[in-house]
């Protein structure tokens, strides 16, 4: 079975600025065929993901673009069904609760408390990327 997931811009920010680390690596994973993990985005998210990774991290834009490009060749872009307002402390997590219902996810990843206080969210999974290995049964190696 697939598992459509949608990965919070948190995880995204964590693979483009430790590669190789443990963000990382699921990205790798996802991009394997028939690895189990479909990935989904949307253009908020993606946004947000590079407006950060360069105001807020200070990564080099050619390394923003590099990492971007990577990404665009991973997850499926999806486009937002609805607009909501579920979480005010911080709104951006909202984008991903959006894209989640407009891919039809089974899963949000993230490490906000802000979107894991929420779970389950109208039926949907919330979980933190360390749940990541016990949902996949399978051995992924000694990388994550």
């Amino acid at each position: 079975m697939q598992l459509k997931t949608v990965f919070d811009s948190n995880i995204y920010i964590a693979a483009a600025l430790r590669p190789g680390g443990y963000a990382d690596v699921w990205l790798d994973i996802a991009a394997l065929p028939r690895s189990g993990l479909d990935l989904y985005i949307s253009h908020p998210i993606l946004d947000e993901v590079r407006e950060k990774l360069i105001e807020r991290f200070g990564m080099p834009v050619a390394d923003v673009d590099r990492f971007m490009s990577r990404l665009r060749h991973i997850v499926v872009v999806v486009r937002s069904t609805e607009h909501l307002e579920v979480v005010r402390d911080d709104p951006d997590d909202n984008a991903i609760l959006e894209c989640a219902f407009g891919a039809q996810a089974h899963l949000i990843i993230s490490a906000d408390h802000h979107l894991l206080d929420l779970n389950p969210y109208r039926g949907l999974g919330i979980a933190h990327p360390k749940e990541l290995k016990r949902i996949f049964a399978k051995d992924i190696g000694s990388t994550t």
